[in-house]
């Protein structure tokens, strides 16, 4: 099957960078306090505040991303991602994976990178995905590492989980068929 048969139901930005956060946890373990780190383990959607603050940590971790994502960019919840629909995503570009000859497709950057699944896939948080359109590829934003390590694994009739997918028709920095342009380069050619 194709992701692009699966569920596709509308979701917020803010669930999004809720998400986000949840997948890159451990990196707000042991600099926030317990009241901060529940706005990762139990967001409230619906809170303005909330949902501002999460964006902030966000940023703060990951701003040179979040900051190449267009702006249209319309955001899903896709149940259900299997197996069989490794074979569309692609490792994020212009982050370390590259490799021209593989345009960085997943099942290809985990043979040549392999590395150990620490975790299931049900304890994951959901994969966050984008692309131009419902028929990829897609990118993966979020969730390189558990993506990489669980193709590693030869595994593909385990994989259940649903996934989150931004669609835009603008390109991004970040999707390796999209051009290399980043706002620095944007800044550098204006100077």
């Amino acid at each position: 099957m194709s992701l692009a048969n699966m569920a596709w139901n509308r979701v917020s930005v803010h669930e999004v960078v809720a998400e986000f956060l949840r997948g890159e946890r451990f990196k707000f373990e042991q600099s926030l306090p317990s009241s901060e780190i529940a706005l990762i383990d139990s967001p409230n959607i619906s809170d303005p505040r909330e949902n501002h603050a999460r964006l902030r940590y966000l940023y703060c971790s990951r701003g040179h991303l979040i900051g190449e994502i267009p702006p249209d960019t319309r955001w899903y919840e896709v149940r259900n991602l299997t197996g069989e629909e490794l074979s569309e995503l692609h490792v994020i570009a212009r982050c370390g994976w590259d490799d021209p000859r593989d345009r960085n497709e997943l099942l290809r950057v985990a043979l040549r990178q392999p590395s150990a699944l620490t975790t299931k896939p049900t304890s994951w948080a959901r994969p966050i995905l984008w692309g131009h359109e419902k028929g990829g590829p897609f990118t993966i934003l979020e969730g390189n590492n558990r993506l990489v390590a669980y193709a590693s694994q030869g595994q593909r009739s385990a994989l259940m989980i649903p996934a989150l997918v931004g669609l835009s028709p603008t390109p991004c920095c970040f999707h390796i068929f999209d051009p290399p342009d980043v706002i620095a380069n944007d800044l550098w050619k204006a100077g």
